[in-house]
């Protein structure tokens, strides 16, 4: 099976996208903020941001 995921061949800026979404650090819920990149899907950063309802 292929990998479907795009490398540019080009060197390029990063396009951030920031999606919101429920993860888990130490077995307790967390709301965290991911920043990553449209182009490359890179993980450009991710921080915490304040504890979700169990």
């Amino acid at each position: 099976m292929a990998s479907t995921r795009r490398i540019p061949k080009l060197p390029h800026r990063h396009a951030r996208v920031t999606t919101v979404f429920v993860g888990q650090r130490g077995g307790i819920p967390y709301e965290v903020e991911r920043t990553t990149c449209s182009v490359c899907r890179r993980v450009l950063g991710e921080r915490p941001l304040r504890r979700a309802v169990a």
